[in-house]
């Protein structure tokens, strides 16, 4: 008889979870914040974001030492504008990869989220609001196996098999004539099949050197409104419950006129639920007209 390890919140060893989507985008003076692209302009990066850690917190709370989880994003991030002031998007975890050091791994397509941008504001205080649409592409039943123990199936999905509906906003502000920014930004997730809802907020603040290369900071929170229901669906940082606060820095450098190469680094605190925390990589190339 198969052991089906589910890695939720009532096993031994926890949510196999990671603090992933979080820089997915690349650095705000580029894409997101309170700017939309104009008519028919664009920008699209690639992205790898890596994670490597052995410190979990369940569902209900605390920290848990497990045996190390690896987990890859490979991503696909765009901006397109439609009109002047209205942009659409798109946040896609193309592959999904995750697993431990004697199991095998739990990979394939992620959720893919695809949205609106409208411009509310122009000029030195750009204010965006819009609605995403996440799909369940992924699945929440990916198991990965011991191979010298047929009967230890780990389960590691690859979405939580939700539609989920984000609406968010940002506020941006250049400085006089400096080559700097700052980003507020607010948003709420309104979930479906039995989860709760989430919120979030955070800010971003960046500096441009030598006309070439932007150098970012940026904190970010993500919080359930209301107690997580325990008995609900929570593995890989994925389905209920979902909780972090992250720090993280980041660098955009121009190669050409169009081409950029990004790297990010993140790292958790405050209150982590449902998530391992560790730090996280991320390293991309962005294309921009």
């Amino acid at each position: 008889m198969k052991r089906v390890l589910a890695l939720d919140s009532r096993t031994a060893f926890g949510p196999a979870g990671a603090l992933l989507g979080i820089l997915l985008t690349a650095a705000p003076a580029l894409a997101g914040g309170g700017w939309t692209r104009q008519y028919q302009k664009g920008y699209v990066k690639v992205g790898l974001t890596t994670v490597n850690t052995t410190r979990y917190h369940p569902l209900a709370g605390g920290t848990v030492e497990t045996a190390h989880f690896r987990q890859q994003v490979y991503s696909v991030y765009g901006e397109y504008g439609l009109l002047d002031r209205l942009e659409a998007t798109l946040n896609f975890p193309v592959f999904r990869r995750a697993y431990f050091p004697t199991i095998t791994p739990g990979q394939g397509v992620g959720d893919p989220e695809i949205g609106l941008r409208y411009g509310v504001l122009t000029g030195k205080w750009p204010l965006a609001v819009g609605v995403a649409v996440e799909a369940p592409l992924g699945s929440p039943n990916v198991f990965g196996r011991d191979p010298t123990d047929p009967s230890i199936v780990l389960r590691l999905p690859t979405g939580d098999g939700e539609w989920n509906v984000w609406t968010r906003a940002a506020l941006s502000h250049t400085l006089g004539t400096l080559p700097a920014f700052f980003t507020l930004s607010a948003g709420y997730n309104k979930r479906t099949g039995g989860f709760t809802d989430q919120y979030s907020y955070g800010g971003q603040a960046g500096y441009q050197f030598f006309g070439k290369a932007w150098l970012t900071a940026n904190v970010r929170t993500l919080a359930t409104v209301g107690t997580p229901d325990l008995s609900q669906f929570a593995a890989i940082g994925l389905g209920e419950g979902v909780e972090y606060s992250t720090a993280g820095l980041g660098a955009s450098v121009n190669v050409t006129k169009n081409l950029s190469a990004t790297a990010d680094w993140a790292t958790g605190f405050g209150t982590l639920r449902n998530v391992y925390s560790g730090i996280q990589y991320t390293f991309g190339l962005a294309w921009e007209w």
